[in-house]
């Protein structure tokens, strides 16, 4: 039988495997997104358009898109 401690090891291994993976999917996705952007440089796209640009399935959230758009942008007129 296994102990608390055991458990609550297993458990954060568990929960850190998968913030690891959620965090490459994020990249991922992240990449998606700007390189859907570089190939519509002239055009100010919607998370929604950019959802429709992008080749997933299940496609992802449009509130994931928003934050990412939103980041990307924060980052073009920082680097200004």
């Amino acid at each position: 039988m296994k102990t608390a401690a055991e458990i609550g090891a297993e458990v954060l291994e568990r929960l850190a495997r998968q913030a690891a993976a959620n965090r490459a999917a994020g990249e991922v996705l992240r990449t998606e997104v700007q390189t859907v952007l570089k190939q519509h440089p002239a055009v100010q796209l919607t998370a929604k358009r950019v959802i429709a640009l992008l080749a997933r399935s299940p496609p992802p959230s449009i509130r994931r898109v928003q934050e990412i758009l939103k980041q990307l942008r924060a980052e073009s007129s920082a680097s200004r």
